[in-house]
């Protein structure tokens, strides 16, 4: 399609319908690197300013990422994951192929703040081990993982090594403290992005953004953990499966 003054429908939407076409026929696929707003001004001959109207639309809604100092994306496809609450994230992302890189933000002993003590059933400002990671899947953060847990029992954890290199925290409590996982409980919610997880995951204030909040228990009942994964919600889309009772 033609980008022509002559035609009652505006410049950017031109622009956009053509390069929305091309996502749609794969011209540009996922992971494609747009040209620069100045090559798409030559070429369609017209200024920056409907170039830059069209591609911040198409990114507002989705279908582009423009990565500072790297240039303008095709979306890559939502990842899919299952509620599978006692999987390990890194491992079930993994396991489907896909590049997942943890950065490690925070491994420490702190105090809990009343909701982490109650859903762990401790005092409020008993010692927790708070473990916090980024991570990174094909090169672009896409989840803030917060892990909880009571020191008195994984104090040691705070000193076991590895986890920013994407080791597995449940299968680190199997193995080295000797803890069976047994039920977790979830909650799914949506939230507008406002405060640090925004920068850690690139997406602007109020943007919104998935969060689970899990506490995980073990075979004996006692809570182990609490846990917010925070998503982000144009990353990611939640699969459940249910089957009729027998």
């Amino acid at each position: 399609m033609l980008v022509t003054r002559t035609r009652a429908v505006p410049l950017h939407e031109q622009i956009r319908r053509v390069i929305e076409g091309q996502i749609a026929s794969g011209q540009l696929p996922p992971g494609a690197r747009l040209p620069t707003e100045h090559e798409y001004a030559k070429e369609f001959g017209v200024s920056l300013a409907p170039v830059r109207q069209a591609l911040l639309a198409l990114a507002g809604s989705g279908r582009l990422v423009r990565v500072k100092g790297r240039g303008t994306f095709v979306r890559e496809a939502k990842l899919e994951e299952p509620i599978t609450l006692l999987a390990s994230f890194t491992e079930s992302l993994r396991a489907r192929g896909l590049d997942v890189r943890i950065r490690l933000l925070d491994q420490i002993v702190t105090r809990a703040d009343r909701p982490i003590a109650q859903a762990l059933d401790l005092r409020t400002a008993a010692r927790v081990v708070r473990l916090r990671r980024l991570a990174i899947v094909a090169g672009e953060p896409a989840a803030v993982l917060d892990a909880f847990l009571p020191a008195d029992r994984f104090g040691a954890l705070a000193r076991v090594a590895g986890f920013d290199d994407g080791r597995s925290l449940y299968r680190t409590l199997e193995s080295e403290f000797g803890t069976r996982l047994g039920r977790a409980e979830s909650m799914i919610e949506v939230i507008r992005c406002a405060d640090e997880r925004c920068d850690l995951l690139d997406v602007a204030v109020g943007e919104p953004a998935l969060v689970v909040q899990s506490t995980t228990h073990d075979t004996d009942g006692a809570p182990i953990e609490v846990s917010w994964v925070t998503y982000r919600a144009d990353r990611f889309r939640f699969t459940i499966k249910s089957e009729p009772p027998c």
